[in-house]
């Protein structure tokens, strides 16, 4: 081999190797575009996560809620709600909207006051039977361990005496509403997000939302 030949296959590898990178762009470029792309919504959903202050896998369902709550906004402020208050004083109420949604808030003994919304699409799937659950737990709780007449009288009183005088949107995120208890009044902060009441404070009945 002559020093000029040794010189010159060099050249030639790096002549083809330069050529081929127009393809290669073509083959390559779309499959790296691609992959970005299809990471970006899990990017999106830790960001939000972040935001939200919620867990990642959560987020699809706090926007849904959030989505929900926007939708039946007028209906949540003038609800009926139908109430149950189990023999461990956790007082679940179930109430719905004309357009078929259901709103539910657990009221616990101890702890953050939660609340779900079920839509109609989802009750009409058979995987909301495990949503409902907590529903046919609480009502299974009433039969199986009979509250005392105590109780039943204080669930009556909560039942005729509970009422959402009013409630706005605060951001995206935050509902601020005041509810009256029979002749208390509380000022409740929502986290939409979250599903729960994050602050209760009494206030006077006068209080308005503003």
């Amino acid at each position: 081999m002559s020093k000029s030949d040794a010189i010159d296959s060099p050249q030639i590898s790096l002549g083809g190797a330069v050529k081929r990178k127009g393809w290669q762009r073509i083959l390559l470029y779309p499959t790296v575009l691609g992959a970005l792309i299809g990471a970006v919504p899990t990017g999106l959903d830790y960001y939000k996560a972040f935001v939200y202050d919620i867990d990642f896998q959560n987020v699809k369902h706090a926007e849904e809620q959030q989505r929900l709550w926007v939708k039946n906004f007028s209906c949540a402020q003038n609800i009926s709600y139908q109430q149950v208050k189990t023999a461990k004083n956790t007082l679940v109420q179930v109430g719905a909207c004309a357009n078929g949604d259901v709103l539910i808030e657990v009221v616990p003994s101890k702890g953050n006051r939660v609340l779900e919304w079920i839509s109609l699409e989802r009750l009409q799937t058979a995987s909301t039977v495990s949503s409902m659950s907590l529903i046919g737990s609480a009502r299974a709780a009433v039969s199986q361990n009979p509250v005392s007449k105590k109780h039943e009288n204080d669930m009556t009183r909560v039942a005729q005496g509970t009422t959402i005088k009013c409630q706005k949107m605060q951001g995206k995120t935050k509902i601020i509403r005041i509810v009256q208890e029979g002749s208390k009044c509380f000022r409740e902060e929502i986290s939409v997000m979250k599903g729960s009441v994050q602050n209760r404070t009494p206030v006077p009945c006068s209080t308005s939302c503003g």
